[in-house]
């Protein structure tokens, strides 16, 4: 691979067509903005640079890796499409010919002063000196505080009186009831949205059954018609004022306060992640994205940007092509990095990302804010090295702008790009093995469990349900989702406590709809009480198997009086004999 190639393939726009006019839904123009997917790679030897072979008078045959688990087959297959046209959010500039110099590495790496100006990194101190014995909920309202909830509550209202004002509903709509909620209410609203996916059922209705096999108590905290009138007005946002120009303004200024909220408690420290998530959605959307990769498939996509363990400091709804903005860097992957981690740079840190965003101008620019970038890149540009590498074979160049660019084959050919690496590999124990490889993917590996621990985290007992607006699944995503794992990682920290993600969860719900309101499913008895007229269950159930089911029709008593959580009707001898009870 000499300097021409090199230059030709970095400055080539194969993937970098933001041109798309027309930002609405189209499956076909998003299939490849996917998440990597997991694959194995092997080790490699020592530090080399150029052309090196691993033989057997150098080293003992490498045996096959299988934790490089961020590098996905899309990003290392030559045959692969080049990334969507997304919609930019920023103007495009087309990509000037740069006479960008490569020579073999020289391992001349950057090295950037972290947290220069000396600020905060990691927790707020004041969380250690308040919360010290703080419960999840104390978390909780960090995250998501009551000046949130006080927006939802006065929006929620205001959107009710709004379609009561209109008189498009019917008389005998639920909504004809309604009466101003508050911020308490709201919280228990929160808690039994969680409390639905930790005790999950087909549907909501299900959930107020009398029945014995769909046993809640969901009744003894909010009625069901309340209920439905809270997810049917629950809003973030005044339609009266509402701006056209933006698509996002239903979410009101959720996200942001979260995410400040967030960025309050935890500074993040020397390492940070960029890659979208994705919410599911599968109505009709705009700008609704389908990413085969995913598991959900259809849905909203969002940016994030994470610190270790899974904690989000950043996000960011994508929605189309939109008309200005203040950067104006180049591609949509680029401008994404540069938005979410502009409050974070200048400070010495490292910034990992997939093969969608990174390239050398990426790399370049971060450099002149003190910021490191490492990621995979595309195999698939132009002029790519026609050489195929044998395994154990590693090509590394590096620009006159210091950025490094490695291919390294193992099992397939894979491209890293770095303005903080050399070429140098790690050596490591894998199953009482020695093995090698190099390590820019050790640390990307490291890098990129953030984002994905985050994802996974957050889908567990997930509460988004289906047929709910767009808007309310984000949002909702955001307070119930993101804020949830958020407020564990900073339980965690205070706290040094172990706790997993559903005890959490479960503690929290306790806390949100205030435990000493629910009684125990174990005080409640079966008791007759008076209904209207029916038969009784014991005594046609006996007549049917004597005399037939038209006998048992025409012959058993009717009666008044029906089992409370049976929802049967019986007769004093049936009650007692179906319930073992014996009689005084």
């Amino acid at each position: 691979m000499n300097p021409y190639e090199i230059n030709e393939m970095l400055d080539s726009d194969f993937d970098d067509d933001d041109s798309d006019k027309d930002p609405d839904y189209n499956t076909s123009a998003f299939e490849d903005d996917s998440d990597p997917e997991q694959i194995e790679t092997e080790e490699n030897d020592d530090a080399l640079s150029g052309i090196f072979y691993f033989n057997d008078e150098n080293i003992n045959r490498i045996e096959s890796l299988s934790d490089v688990s961020h590098i996905s087959g899309s990003e290392m297959s030559v045959d692969s499409p080049p990334p969507a046209n997304i919609p930019s959010i920023i103007p495009h500039q087309a990509h000037q010919q740069i006479d960008r110099q490569w020579r073999d590495d020289d391992q001349n790496i950057n090295n950037y002063t972290f947290n220069t100006n000396n600020s905060n990194i990691g927790l707020n101190l004041d969380l250690i000196d308040t919360l010290q014995d703080g419960t999840p909920l104390d978390f909780y309202q960090c995250i998501v505080s009551n000046d949130i909830i006080h927006k939802i509550v006065i929006e929620t209202n205001r959107y009710a009186a709004q379609l009561l004002s209109a008189r498009t509903i019917s008389p005998h709509a639920r909504l004809n009831k309604w009466h101003d909620t508050n911020e308490c209410e709201i919280k228990q609203f929160f808690g039994l949205l969680i409390w639905t996916e930790l005790v999950s059922l087909p549907s909501y209705h299900l959930y107020w059954s009398l029945s014995r096999i769909y046993s809640t108590q969901f009744g003894t905290i909010m009625s069901r018609n309340r209920f439905e009138c809270l997810m049917k007005t629950i809003h973030f946002s005044d339609n009266t004022c509402a701006d056209p120009t933006n698509r996002l303004y239903k979410l009101g200024t959720v996200i942001d306060d979260i995410m400040i909220n967030s960025n309050y408690c935890m500074q993040p420290d020397q390492s940070m992640c960029i890659d979208e998530s994705l919410v599911k959605f599968m109505g009709r959307l705009a700008f609704k994205q389908y990413i085969k990769n995913k598991r959900d498939r259809f849905g909203i996509k969002e940016f994030k940007l994470c610190i270790s363990p899974c904690y989000t400091i950043a996000m960011k709804v994508y929605c189309g092509k939109e008309v200005s903005n203040i950067l104006n860097v180049g591609n949509v992957g680029s401008n994404i990095v540069m938005e979410l981690a502009e409050p974070y740079l200048d400070n010495g840190r490292t910034i990992f990302v997939d093969n969608w965003y990174s390239s050398v101008e990426l790399a370049e620019l971060l450099q002149s804010r003190n910021t490191y970038l490492v990621g995979t890149l595309r195999c698939n540009r132009k002029s790519n090295p026609k050489k195929k590498l044998k395994r154990g074979e590693i090509v590394s160049q590096r620009s006159s702008s210091n950025v490094l660019v490695l291919k390294w084959r193992d099992k397939r050919d894979l491209v890293m790009i770095s303005s903080k690496h050399d070429s140098a590999l790690t050596k490591l124990k894998i199953r009482g093995k020695t093995v090698h490889k190099p390590t820019v993917v050790v640390d990307y590996n490291v890098g990129k469990t953030s984002i994905d621990l985050s994802d996974q985290m957050t889908s567990y007992s997930n509460p988004l349900r289906r047929s709910q607006k767009w808007y309310r699944k984000v949002a909702l995503d955001a307070l119930l989702n993101i804020s949830v794992v958020n407020a564990l990682v900073l339980f965690q920290k205070v706290t040094s406590s172990k706790m997993s993600i559903t005890a959490f969860r479960t503690t929290l719900v306790e806390q949100l709809i205030n435990k000493e309101t629910i009684t125990e499913i174990t005080s409640q008895k079966h008791v007759l009480e008076k209904s209207n007229r029916s038969r009784c269950a014991g005594c046609y159930s006996k007549a049917v198997k004597k005399k037939g089911r038209k006998y048992a029709q025409c012959n058993t008593k009717k009666i008044n009086t029906k089992c409370f959580l049976c929802d049967k009707h019986f007769c004093l001898d049936c009650f007692f004999e179906e319930h073992k009870i014996v009689k005084k």
